[in-house]
């Protein structure tokens, strides 16, 4: 198996989820930084690997693998010594309910394109 890669951007909160799951598996990787300020993602190198132009994109197993739990599920399920999920079903339920309101309820008002959209409705006032 080759060194896997991802493509991440430093500030982004599901790119650090993805670097923690990767550093607590012990799974040496590559970094790439795709920057969001500059629009990186939206050119056609990312859009390639990842068609949603957003990150993080983790290249390994001959893949580009994208959504970071997703991608933290993939790890789980593919190192057999992995504890990133319980074993039991009601202990991985609230894993992944504590990961849901994060992705899902908390980081989309941090996310650059919410923010971008919020300066166009309030022509770039703090209001």
């Amino acid at each position: 198996m080759t060194q896997p890669i991802l493509y991440d951007y430093w500030r982004s909160s599901a790119s650090y989820r993805v670097r923690i799951a990767l550093n607590l598996l012990n799974i040496p990787h590559e970094i790439v930084a795709i920057d969001l300020l500059r629009g990186v993602h939206r050119q056609a190198d990312n859009l390639r690997r990842n068609p949603q132009g957003l990150v993080p994109t983790l290249q390994i197993d001959d893949r580009h693998l994208n959504q970071s739990l997703a991608i933290m599920e993939y790890l789980h399920e593919t190192h057999g010594d992995s504890t990133l999920l319980p074993d039991d079903a009601a202990g991985r339920h609230r894993v992944r309910a504590l990961s849901y309101a994060v992705a899902m309820e908390i980081h989309p008002i941090c996310n650059t394109s919410v923010v971008a959209h919020l300066e166009q409705l309030t022509n770039g006032g703090e209001a």
